[in-house]
């Protein structure tokens, strides 16, 4: 079952902040160009161009291999200027180590450039990490701002919207039902929505939801997971 926010955040969660889904994957041929079995990375090479050495980059981070990614981009930046691409990289790298706050100063430095809305939204998953869902949400709002089609930053606007009380869980509802017909393959964004029309109270909906889950076994665990969830967040604080 789908697990929020990837590895990088302390909360426990169903679905996944794009943390998760930014890197694009890179083929066979082109992680041969720098052999994981080397001790340090390679030079950037006059024959090896840059956009080939950050690709190699957006594959390591998405096996999970962060600090290796930012080995490569601290060799990238020796002798390259460092871009947009970069930043970008180097915020998800950092983030994917915990390294929350200079994975925050990686992000902002896109603020301005054409890479703007994935800044704001790796800001938000900083804050999200940090479990500041209201600055998260202004974030995640302000990257759905700039890229109004990306199911992703709807996915995560709504997920944060959860975290805010009951006024905000018809925002929530329209964003992630909004980011499903963007993308209704994507289990994290069903997943969410379930959790949202669940503490919404409407159950019927949630049933219908998770009616199109095609297991019995993943959708037994979908429905507990939510019911849990939402059970804890409607549980009273308890005073010593």
């Amino acid at each position: 079952m789908t697990r929020i926010f990837h590895r990088l955040l302390t909360t426990t969660c169903l679905a996944a902040l794009t943390f998760l889904a930014a890197c694009d994957k890179a083929t066979l041929d082109q992680m041969t160009a720098f052999p994981s079995s080397t001790s340090a990375p390679q030079p950037v090479t006059e024959g090896s161009t840059a956009s080939l050495y950050l690709t190699v980059v957006e594959s390591l981070i998405a096996q999970g291999r962060n600090r290796a990614a930012l080995g490569y981009l601290d060799q990238y930046a020796v002798s390259q200027s460092t871009t947009p691409r970069y930043f970008k990289l180097r915020g998800e790298a950092l983030l994917g180590v915990g390294k929350y706050d200079e994975a925050g100063k990686a992000f902002a430095e896109l603020s301005g450039t054409d890479l703007a809305a994935a800044g704001d939204n790796g800001l938000g998953r900083v804050d999200a990490a940090k479990n500041d869902w209201k600055s998260a949400e202004q974030h995640f709002a302000a990257a759905v701002t700039g890229q109004p089609s990306s199911a992703d930053y709807l996915n995560n606007l709504g997920f944060a919207e959860l975290h805010l009380g009951a006024d905000a869980l018809p925002k929530a509802e329209f964003n992630l039902r909004q980011a499903q017909e963007l993308d209704p393959s994507s289990s994290s964004i069903r997943n969410n929505l379930v959790l949202a029309l669940m503490m919404s109270g409407k159950e019927d909906d949630a049933r219908a939801v998770l009616d199109g889950i095609p297991t019995p076994r993943e959708r037994a665990e979908v429905q507990k997971f939510a019911a849990d969830w939402v059970e804890a967040r409607h549980k009273p604080a308890t005073t010593e």
